[in-house]
């Protein structure tokens, strides 16, 4: 069986023999190792030994996007109102804001992330807040209850004269 191929590849299955321009190029970073190599050897020595991210799944990744405080404002002033937008209202903002809408929806993901966050350490302050007084008022109580030269009264029982 070694000398025979398989019936099929996987990148048949995939379409990835055929050379279609129509078609989108799909990211492989296992096919840009020799390409990345000849890109290596294009730069001078100096810029070779520069601190930049070697790793193939940094080579495809988007920069962080920066908002400007009115976009900021502008979202946040929705997130106030509505803190799951629909696609309509992504788009609408998207186009008022110039951004992608998948930057939005980002966006708006992350600060449900903040929100939930916030809320679970003011919970936290809450609770710690609520044991440090408790246990102050033990300690006030066993305090006084040691006070010495005071006696706790108990009531007795009484027995009525005939």
């Amino acid at each position: 069986m070694e000398g025979t191929l398989p019936a099929f590849y996987i990148q048949q299955i995939l379409g990835l023999d055929q050379k279609h321009e129509t078609s989108r190029k799909l990211h492989q970073p296992w096919t840009e190792l020799g390409s990345e190599q000849n890109r290596e050897n294009r730069f001078c020595s100096k810029q070779q030994n520069s601190v930049r991210p070697t790793s193939s799944w940094y080579v495809g990744r988007r920069p962080r996007t920066a908002f400007t405080s009115r976009q900021v404002s502008t979202l946040q002033s929705v997130f106030q109102v509505n803190c799951y937008p629909g696609i309509q209202l992504r788009e609408q903002l998207a186009g008022q804001l110039d951004l992608d809408e998948d930057r939005i929806q980002i966006w708006f993901q992350n600060r449900r992330a903040k929100l939930r966050r916030s809320l679970r350490e003011t919970r936290l302050q809450l609770v710690q807040t609520d044991l440090r007084a408790r246990a102050e008022v033990e300690g006030h109580l066993k305090v006084k209850q040691e006070a010495p030269g005071e006696t706790a009264q108990q009531p007795e029982d009484e027995e009525e004269e005939e």
